[in-house]
């Protein structure tokens, strides 16, 4: 169980690596991407780790492993999806645009590519990181898996418990706003801190978050910065 979440956080710290460097390049500037504060994105370790868990050890062909692995991986970003709208009322992520997609949630094209990754990962990657994690908790006696779980574990609590508060705050403004009761059905977090005009629920909004703590204001703002698609969805 240890080694199993040592390679889980390592995969996520690979997978935040990655949409950092991706989306730095992209933006031109550098995007320290992540739902969370530290380095690291679960979706992606949760995703490599699920792969030889699920996938028959007798699973054939590297072909059979490929398709096995684009259905865990889209059934992982699926759920993780659907678990943060429900949830949170907020998503991250919206492959609308891109063809062949479920819900704006998954898409065949990108379900395809992270299969490929994972493959890499697992066939390549894997032997490596195996020894690398047996030789840190030999080294370590387990003593640094339970510093790194109970940073996670702080991490993962307090941005959800942050999180749900911000949107019951935000759901208010729009509240307050929406005085057609229509413009503010689909509330998009980052037109607003993109606009530069001095727009009235924009005001609204900044000064909702000037009266919060610091670091609530930080967590906030590095989320709408990090996931420019990122929208607040009312509950029906």
């Amino acid at each position: 169980m240890a080694q199993l979440f040592i390679t889980f956080i390592i995969y996520a710290f690979i997978g935040w690596l990655w949409e950092t460097v991706y989306c730095s390049f992209k933006a031109r500037h550098f995007v320290y991407r992540g739902f969370l504060l530290g380095p690291y994105c679960p979706v992606y370790g949760f995703a490599v780790v699920s792969v030889p868990l699920l996938v028959p050890k007798n699973y054939g062909t590297l072909l059979n492993l490929y398709f096995n692995t684009v259905v865990i991986v889209t059934l992982i970003e699926y759920v993780t999806s659907w678990l943060l709208e429900k949830l949170f009322n907020m998503q991250l992520w919206n492959y609308k645009e891109v063809p062949l997609n479920i819900e704006g949630r998954v898409a065949v094209p990108v379900s395809m590519f992270w299969g490929i990754g994972c493959v890499f990962l697992i066939k390549v990657i894997q032997p490596v990181i195996h020894e690398l994690t047996t030789s840190f908790l030999n080294a370590t006696a387990n003593w640094g898996v339970i510093v790194m779980a109970s940073v996670f574990i702080l991490d993962l609590l307090s941005t959800l418990t942050f999180t749900y508060t911000t949107k019951a705050e935000v759901a208010k403004v729009i509240d307050q706003t929406d005085t057609e009761n229509a413009v503010f059905k689909e509330y998009r977090l980052a037109q607003l801190f993109k606009n530069r005009r001095e727009h009235p629920t924009r005001q609204k909004l900044l000064y909702h978050l000037n009266r919060h703590y610091h670091w609530q204001q930080h967590t906030l703002r590095r989320i709408t910065k990090n996931y420019p698609n990122i929208y607040f969805k009312k509950k029906s």
